[in-house]
């Protein structure tokens, strides 16, 4: 199986107790925190200076109807 490299990371919705703390890593469902010591974030933020782009959150709807 090949991943699609500009759809590896999925940014998920802001809740009504604030905005996300974390990013979804599409290939084994791993979220990730926004933590600058977080080597999995550190990755991420690589994958980003590499000119990548993460699937935009879920709408709410689309998460309430799964």
């Amino acid at each position: 199986m090949t991943l699609d490299n500009s759809r590896m990371y999925q940014l998920l919705p802001d809740t009504p107790m604030g905005a996300a703390t974390c990013i979804k890593r599409i290939a084994d469902n791993a979220f990730i925190p926004m933590d600058p010591q977080n080597t999995d974030f550190l990755e991420y933020q690589k994958w980003l200076a590499e000119g990548n782009v993460p699937l935009p959150a879920d709408a709410p709807e689309q998460i309430n109807a799964s």
